[in-house]
């Protein structure tokens, strides 16, 4: 079996991974606080990732510049991580994991156009397909969100994921433009995360109230904090250079459909009709922003 087939293979396991933190980060929410969940996952997934980086002989230097990106993107991802656990507590896990995950390739395609827009001298052609995955993105959020009223367009569930797939939109921009290995980037935002989280011990009395949970609880929590955040991940950095980026990129548009799945299996949440119709049109609208290239006609 070639090294393509077996990072292929793991790539889809690393995405099962990314879809079954939603129903899991559900379960952990019904235990305890939000603030306490994350600082527990940051920990648990930093600690998780010091002996890969150490296997793996990952450089950690890093420059001024880097340190500042860092930075912004740990405390971008410090308030993703307390929407994403808040948001849990107001609706199902498979419709935000469908929702966050095939919304956030939209807000950042609508960003990147708008910085290219606002630097001066920077021209970028909008594409036929690109437009029409826009719009199909818009489609899709409207079946996601269920907007059938004022009442429901700003309900809690629905603020909290739109907001944590513009974060998540972000975040993504700022780790552009970080100039390190990829899995160093992992490794440093969850270090600054945790550093962030600190002064919580100061403040929450439940912070250890976590080691009297059941065996249910620390399932979770080693799924999202180890499996998720730290194997996953890794795996997803380490199989762009095996199998390239184009194609790795194309394997997150499993994780709507495993996390679904497992919400299913672990909540026994039933998806909507919507939620299904809204996360097809999605996925297909991240095809045709993303990944479609479009057929050049040959000149003779």
């Amino acid at each position: 079996m070639s090294r393509g087939v077996i990072f292929s293979i793991l790539l889809v396991i690393a995405m099962f991974f990314w879809g079954s933190s939603w129903p899991s980060s559900k379960v952990l929410v019904t235990y305890t606080s939000a603030d306490v969940v994350t600082f527990w996952r940051f920990f648990l997934a930093l600690l998780a990732s010091i002996p890969l980086v150490v296997m793996l002989k990952i450089p950690l230097r890093i420059d001024g510049k880097a340190f500042k990106y860092l930075l912004a993107a740990a405390v971008f991802n410090c308030l993703y991580s307390l929407m994403f656990f808040v948001g849990l507590n107001y609706g199902s896990a498979g419709k935000g994991g469908v929702l966050v995950t095939t919304i956030t390739p939209v807000f950042v395609y609508l960003l990147t156009f708008g910085l290219y827009k606002i630097q001066k001298g920077v021209n970028k052609s909008v594409k036929g397909n690109e437009i029409l995955g826009v719009f199909l993105g818009i489609v899709a959020g409207i079946c996601l969100l269920d907007l059938g009223n004022l009442q429901t367009l700003f309900s809690k569930f629905n603020v909290f994921f739109v907001l944590c797939a513009l974060d998540w939109a972000v975040l993504t921009l700022v780790c552009q433009r970080i100039r390190i290995h990829p899995i160093a980037i992992n490794f440093y935002i969850t270090l600054f995360s945790v550093v962030l989280f600190s002064p919580i011990f100061l403040i929450q009395p439940q912070m250890l109230e976590i080691f009297n949970f059941d065996l249910r609880f620390w399932c979770m929590l080693l799924i999202i904090a180890v499996l998720s955040t730290a194997i996953g991940t890794s795996i997803y950095y380490m199989g762009i250079a095996q199998v390239g980026a184009e194609k790795a990129s194309s394997y997150p548009l499993l994780v709507p459909v495993f996390a679904l799945l497992t919400s299913y299996f672990i909540l026994g949440e039933i998806p909507s009709v919507l939620t299904l119709i809204g996360g097809a049109i999605a996925i297909f609208a991240t095809y045709l922003i993303n990944l479609y290239k479009p057929r050049v006609k040959k000149t003779q």
